[in-house]
């Protein structure tokens, strides 16, 4: 046998086998069975829900190294093909059948100079039946019929269709693409249908986020749905009149979905059952995400029509109800089973326009998938605020976050205040998004998130005030000293307010100088500080909860590090902190005084008879 060559980019092969003696082989035609010239039917649904069939005959069988590269060619026609335009997206999975025995499902469309017929790539049964009974791994599967092999001829996976002369001097060469899964999404629009689809490229992520402070690392790691492989449908369809499908009446070439969320906002594949054992099915005929061992919605699905595309047919519609979970997401197909439901992620957004007087909320589940996650929580989020605002511009906004999980010692519970001056939706999801994935990717223990709840009101006013100037009450302090301090703040285009506080230096503190700092929100670590090491989950979520809001003025007495080797490295002693509720606190300012030695503090009459109030 010849070696052929296929151009899968992306994959990870999954090493899948199947002992094909242990079925009953009156319902399969497995790869030493087949021959050229044999003719079959598959079956699909193209409209209505309804399931009909179109001729497939068999080219012959591409033959390649390993047991999850071989195809068979198959040449595809009647009312239902030329109705759809050819293998359309949402086909995959659609069983063939030779004399009424299963051979597999339609997986990739297909185009060959020699045949100006649509042609197509069934995925054999044999890797299927792995996918549906995983634990038969590493057993060997039966190898093709040496007579039923295209000797010379490869196959080669391309986005679009050479034709004319440049497909004619590659006659040894069939082209072919998966005929996709195509994406389904009902209730997002706008930038928030991008955020999903193309990740942080269309929506870049504000600075200033909890990662920020702790681990940038671990910021939420957004690329999109695209970035797995997955498109989006040109079009989006209204659930059907008389939609509902019985499970029980599921059968091979039934429309099949799987989901990534559920409720006010779905989003989801659409794809073809290609056999069922009692409750036990596998389809599509490739992989979703090929995200292996998975614990996705399994849905029905109704078919509205499909649509014939000049790139690439597809078929429109809708998913259904939840029936049961997807196992099984590898190279050769989808593996799951009717009944078992996954557990998912409950997520409530509630967004309010205090200047409308106008609230909206959004329920949705979300897959407990870290890798996907935060593509999810933008595109709803984004969703949430822009529907309620109904215009992107500047503003306040407010906002609290719960977060739930079975791993969690105590739900993490948040308060933040931003402001922007171009669009005020920017920082809550990305914060919950970063919230998320400093959770799911801490060191210490799976949080199991359940629940998340994120809450905002928002208005039009750019609720802000900058620290206009820090004052203390010396130039020099000797250790247990206490400094006064005064701050003169300005809200935006308004009044100007004077505070007044004190910080005591510690009596033990060493250094030649210190600093006294104000400034608002979080602060990022100086050269002579550590980053806090965590012990615990419970030591990550105190951190998060610990950590400032932007409303939050800090006055803090800093001190030179005498054992850095960085000259002037600093480091926090203590601080004094207060909220101006709703507002935003910009602006830092800084002073320094000398740091006296205390042995050369004067006696305590010499004190008094100095002492006097602070001269602002």
């Amino acid at each position: 046998m010849i070696n052929r060559t296929i151009i899968i980019a992306g994959l990870v092969l999954v090493a899948l086998g199947v002992s094909v003696a242990a079925y009953d082989r009156s319902e399969f035609l497995f790869l030493d069975e087949i021959e050229i010239g044999m003719v079959g039917i598959g079956r699909t649904i193209v409209a209505g829900d309804v399931i009909e069939e179109f001729s497939a005959e068999v080219l012959g069988i591409i033959d390649q190294p390993g047991v999850l590269s071989d195809f068979i060619v198959v040449r595809v026609s009647g009312d239902v093909i030329g109705r759809s335009g050819g293998i359309a997206k949402g086909m995959s999975g659609s069983p063939v059948y030779v004399d009424g025995k299963l051979i597999g499902a339609v997986s990739r469309a297909a185009n060959w100079s020699k045949e100006l017929t649509p042609i197509g790539l069934v995925t054999p049964i044999e890797p299927m039946l792995g996918v549906l009974d995983a634990s038969r791994a590493n057993l060997a599967m039966h190898q093709p019929s040496e007579h039923a092999v295209l000797d010379g001829v490869r196959i080669a996976e391309a986005a679009t269709f050479p034709a004319g002369a440049m497909l004619d001097a590659v006659t040894d060469t069939i082209f072919v693409h998966p005929v996709s899964t195509p994406l389904v999404v009902r209730g997002l629009s706008g930038r928030s249908l991008d955020v999903l689809m193309d990740g942080a490229a269309s929506q870049m992520a504000p600075a200033g986020l909890i990662t920020d402070y702790f681990d940038p690392a671990l910021a939420p790691d957004v690329r999109g749905l695209t970035s797995v492989g997955l498109s989006l449908l040109p079009l989006s369809g209204s659930d059907p009149e008389g939609g509902e499908v019985d499970p029980a009446n599921l059968e091979p070439g039934s429309s099949i979905g799987i989901a990534l969320t559920t409720g006010d906002i779905t989003a989801g594949s659409l794809g073809t059952l290609t056999y069922r054992d009692g409750d036990a099915l596998v389809g599509y005929g490739h992989p979703f995400i090929q995200h292996g061992a998975s614990r996705f919605p399994l849905t029905t699905v109704s078919v509205i029509d499909t649509m014939k595309s000049f790139e690439a047919s597809f078929k429109l519609g809708t998913l259904g109800e939840t029936i049961g979970t997807i196992f099984e997401d590898r190279i050769p197909a989808v593996g799951g089973g009717i009944g078992p439901m996954p557990e998912m992620i409950e997520l409530s957004i509630g967004v309010e326009d205090t200047d409308a007087d106008r609230s909206t909320t959004y329920a949705v589940e979300l897959i407990d998938e870290p890798q996907l996650i935060p593509e999810l929580l933008l595109s709803t989020g984004f969703e949430a605020i822009d529907t309620t605002l109904d215009r992107v511009g500047p503003g306040t906004v407010e906002v609290t976050y719960r977060i739930i999980g079975l791993g969690m010692p105590f739900p993490l519970e948040r308060r933040d205040v931003f402001l922007h001056s171009a669009d005020v939706a920017v920082y809550p999801p990305w914060q919950l998004a970063s919230l998320v994935s400093f959770l799911e990717y801490n060191s210490f223990a799976d949080p199991e998130i359940v629940d998340i709840a994120m809450s905002m009101q928002v208005t039009e006013e750019l609720r802000a005030v900058m620290i206009n100037s820090l004052e203390i009450d010396d130039y020099a302090y000797y250790p247990g000293d206490t400094i006064h301090y005064q701050l003169e703040l300005q809200t935006f285009q308004g009044d100007v307010r004077i505070e007044e506080g004190e910080i005591v230096i510690p009596e033990d503190l060493i250094s030649d100088y210190v600093f006294v700092r104000a400034y608002g929100g979080p602060r990022t670590y100086e050269d002579g500080e550590v980053a806090p090491d965590f012990g615990s989950l419970a030591d990550v979520i105190d951190a998060v909860e610990s950590l400032p809001s932007n409303d939050t003025v800090t006055v803090e007495l800093f001190a030179v590090d005498p054992f850095s080797p960085s000259d002037g490295a600093l480091y926090g002693v203590t601080e004094d902190s207060y909220e101006i509720p709703g507002h935003v606190v910009f602006g830092e300012r800084e002073v320094y005084a000398a740091l006296l030695d205390p042995a050369s503090r004067p006696t305590e009459d010499a004190e008094t008879e100095t002492e006097s109030s602070p001269d602002w």
